[in-house]
């Protein structure tokens, strides 16, 4: 099966264009997906868009949820005074194949820039199952201020991650209601799985203390694994070498070359899984490459 981590900038391609209809042709297909920075009603190029559900028309044979990290207003009067009530928002959003069994949304602590922008970054997790497993995958945005932020970020995703094995699944211990009621509505717990894929723009290059706390003891070359709970760059476990940047030099944001800073990394108990990892180098709808794994799940 096919996965797709993709930093999509609200739509904007290198030729600074605005088009949700090529994300949805360069991601189309895949199993699984992962969208950082999707919006909701922010006046790009002159008009507000949902694009969460946009992209849901765009790929109708897709299951998605969307995870907004901060939510603003952004209603507006209609001509008989009634509120049109509209959230503007920015986020991540998965998208399967198979049914999202169920989701929620981290939202990670920022620092309060004083002279450089830095907005509040999470991710949205979803649990996945398929016919021999289920697997609990994450679309992950970091912050792009500093290390210091973003390894403050993944130490709060990871103890996020480990605490599902004390803290159970979305509900459990006996049914809950009294007199006979039923609050599940006779429904079974959702699968609470330990192996589990983050994906997404980690604004982070290799050897970097975030990257090295993320991976642990091993990134995975040569496919050498420690631990099951430990998680492995899939770039390096299929092979590849020091390529693969997702992000190409732009001489606008002072950066004068290619650098990798998307990636999937996979929990060591998938790592055996993985067959390849490539680069979309052709992709022009964002400013950041489509990471595309193929894994046998």
């Amino acid at each position: 099966m096919k996965i797709v981590t993709y930093n999509i900038q609200y739509a904007r391609g290198r030729d600074d264009r605005f088009d949700l209809g090529r994300i949805a042709k360069t991601v189309g297909g895949a199993d699984v997906i992962g969208l950082n920075e999707v919006e909701r009603f922010w006046p790009r190029d002159g008009v507000a868009v949902d694009q969460p559900a946009e992209l849901g028309a765009l790929l109708p044979n897709y299951y998605w949820v969307y995870g907004p990290y901060f939510d603003m207003d952004a209603s507006e009067r209609a001509a008989d005074d009634t509120v049109i009530n509209r959230r503007r928002q920015h986020g991540s959003m998965l998208l399967s194949l198979r049914p999202i069994v169920c989701s929620r949304l981290h939202v990670f602590s920022k620092l309060d820039a004083v002279n450089y922008f830095n907005m509040r970054m999470g991710a949205i997790e979803g649990v996945i199952e398929f016919p021999s497993i289920a697997v609990r995958f994450y679309s992950v945005h970091l912050g792009a201020l500093s290390g210091e932020q973003r390894l403050v970020q993944v130490r709060q995703l990871l103890a996020s991650h480990r605490s599902n094995q004390t803290e159970g699944g979305m509900w459990t211990g006996t049914p809950f209601g009294g007199r006979g009621f039923d609050w599940s509505c006779g429904g079974d717990p959702p699968s609470n799985p330990l192996d589990a894929i983050f994906m997404g723009d980690f604004n982070t290059e290799p050897d970097t203390p975030e990257y090295k706390e993320m991976v642990g003891s091993t990134a995975g070359e040569n496919r050498k694994i420690h631990f099951r709970h430990a998680f492995v760059d899939s770039w390096l476990v299929v092979g590849n070498g020091s390529d693969g940047a997702t992000y190409f030099a732009d001489p606008r944001r002072n950066l004068d070359h290619d650098i990798r800073i998307d990636y999937c990394f996979v929990g060591g108990g998938l790592a055996d899984r993985l067959v390849s990892a490539r680069v979309d180098q052709n992709a022009a709808g964002s400013d950041h490459q489509p990471l595309c794994i193929e894994i046998d799940l």
